[in-house]
């Protein structure tokens, strides 16, 4: 199974330019390395023990990730991953409903458990699991929604600004690099 998946998908439908592609399959990553040499100029296995395999073909970078479920611990926004057998758990792992969208490379349909479609129609932010639980995850995902209202001029839905105002304390576990980039991007 293939699937292009997250942002490439979003920007796909709001008709912007792909900067990356990235790709999700129930390949384990080996296969997945095996498959990109027989087509890419170099294949980065770097990522790999995270289910990453990343690629390049002509200056084209894709990266192509097994389907993962991810398990946090309340002191890190590191997770421990294992993989999934199926895209609708890799879904709901995603940041926001506008991001954990698929389209099938089988048949082109979109797979949308979560409404991300609706939303991405309303300019809606919305998390695809409770927000209490996407942001205790991973609290960089709190920046990530003011960016996202800032460059994509989505609005976040009213529980999920609520749950940031609430939680903001667990920036605290996130480096000081990553909330640099995430400010970054959103200057």
């Amino acid at each position: 199974q293939l699937f292009l998946v997250g942002g490439s998908v979003r920007d796909a439908f709001l008709e912007r330019p792909l900067e990356d592609y990235d790709f999700a399959t129930d390949a384990r990553p080996d296969r997945i390395a095996e498959l990109l040499e027989t087509w890419a100029d170099v294949v980065y296995r770097v990522g790999a023990t995270f289910g990453t395999v990343a690629a390049r073909k002509n200056g084209h970078v894709v990266e192509v990730t097994t389907f993962r479920n991810e398990v946090y611990r309340d002191d890190s926004r590191k997770p421990q991953v294992t993989f999934s057998d199926d895209i609708e758990t890799d879904l709901a792992r995603r940041d926001f409903t506008v991001n954990a969208i698929a389209l099938s490379l089988m048949d082109m349909e979109p797979i949308d458990p979560h409404g991300g479609l609706s939303d991405l129609a309303a300019g809606v932010l919305r998390t695809p699991l409770d927000p209490e639980i996407s942001f205790s995850e991973d609290p960089l995902r709190m920046l990530r929604l003011f960016r996202f209202e800032g460059t994509l001029g989505f609005t976040g839905e009213a529980r999920t600004v609520g749950a940031v105002a609430e939680m903001g304390e667990r920036l605290e576990i996130v480096s000081a690099e990553r909330i640099r980039d995430e400010l970054s991007k959103l200057v």
